[in-house]
């Protein structure tokens, strides 16, 4: 679809709220979810696969501990799927949620051949390109509490070494979880949950948490909560408890201590794979759209609409449905 502007765009994002209208049946709404991918046709090979590997999956390894992934066919026809659950949650609420993900995610994406979707206690992915390991980071799904910390440097020294010592806690883990909690300013409780892939290894998974640390400086510093999503790993943090029980009791540092810093990135997020430079997603009601100039590199797309980002999310007024922004 043509663009027409006044002068040269570079890259475009926009933001607005929109209504679904989707009919569902008992599955609630993903908190996130993308399709991907060409189109299949009816009764493929593809979608028998699919269909295979969908009905398979929760039952592949039961003693995976909420981590499960399948391969179905072969060549072009490949379905490769992968399921995560919270590592809190018991084995019911990790088979309900994986089973609203398979009905859900097929009537939201019914001819795709890939497609993701976020719940809070799972997460469903499958397409016909390998997205086992450490995968590239194609996009990042990202949320925060709209209310400030009342002291946010206090905040801050209280908030990072917990998401420190998770992220440390999580990557040597076997199951490549971890959750704690620590105390903030006015004796309020912070409370994060950080999770991989255990298929990552302890490298990957505190490369990846990483990442997500560095961001939340960026995208909502000073936020009371906030959570970001990708496909390998997953970072949250609220001042209101949402896990079920605790690993860690962080302490935080004495008021006269230097606020940490976030944690380093360890590796530059990679850009989305190949030539497409047209990305959209929706969460929660609202969908956004992101284009870059077909000229300009995936490098300089990715760092253009990370800055737009940032600065779209700081300038955007309450109740305000949408808001678009251009680079050069």
């Amino acid at each position: 679809m043509p663009i027409h502007a006044g002068k040269l765009v570079v890259c475009f994002l926009s933001f607005w709220s929109i209504y679904l209208t989707h009919t569902t049946l008992a599955q609630p709404d993903f908190v996130s979810y993308a399709c991907s991918g060409s189109n299949f046709t009816a009764n493929s090979s593809y979608q028998r696969n699919l269909n295979t590997a969908l009905s398979s999956l929760p039952t592949t390894n039961p003693r995976a501990r909420g981590f499960y992934s399948l391969s179905v066919g072969d060549g072009n026809d490949t379905v490769n799927s992968v399921a995560l659950c919270r590592g809190d949650i018991n084995p019911d609420v990790c088979d309900s949620c994986l089973n609203d993900s398979v009905v859900r995610l097929q009537q939201l994406c019914p001819t795709q051949k890939g497609a993701r979707g976020y719940y809070d206690y799972c997460l469903l992915r499958y397409s016909d390109e390998n997205i086992l390991g450490n995968a590239p980071i194609d996009f990042y799904v990202f949320s925060a509490d709209p209310q400030n910390a009342t002291n946010i440097d206090q905040f801050n020294r209280a908030l990072w070494p917990l998401l420190t010592n998770l992220i440390e806690a999580a990557a040597s883990d076997q199951q490549k979880f971890a959750s704690g909690s620590a105390t903030g300013p006015a004796f309020q409780t912070i409370y994060g949950l950080v999770q991989c892939t255990p298929d990552l290894t302890e490298q990957e998974c505190r490369d990846c948490l990483d990442n997500l640390a560095n961001r939340i400086t960026l995208w909502f510093n000073g936020r009371i909560g906030g959570r970001i999503f990708v496909p390998i790993c997953s970072i949250r943090y609220q001042t209101r408890r949402f896990f079920n029980g605790s690993t860690l009791v962080i302490q935080p540092p004495p008021a006269s201590s230097p606020i940490p810093p976030p944690p380093p990135p360890t590796s530059t997020p990679s850009p989305p794979p190949g030539n497409d430079m047209v990305y959209s997603a929706q969460t929660k009601g609202k969908k956004s759209v992101a284009l870059c100039q077909g000229e300009v590199n995936p490098y300089a797309c990715w760092n253009c609409l990370n800055d737009s980002i940032v600065k779209l999310a700081n300038s955007a007024q309450p109740n305000q449905r949408e808001e678009i922004g251009y680079y050069d």
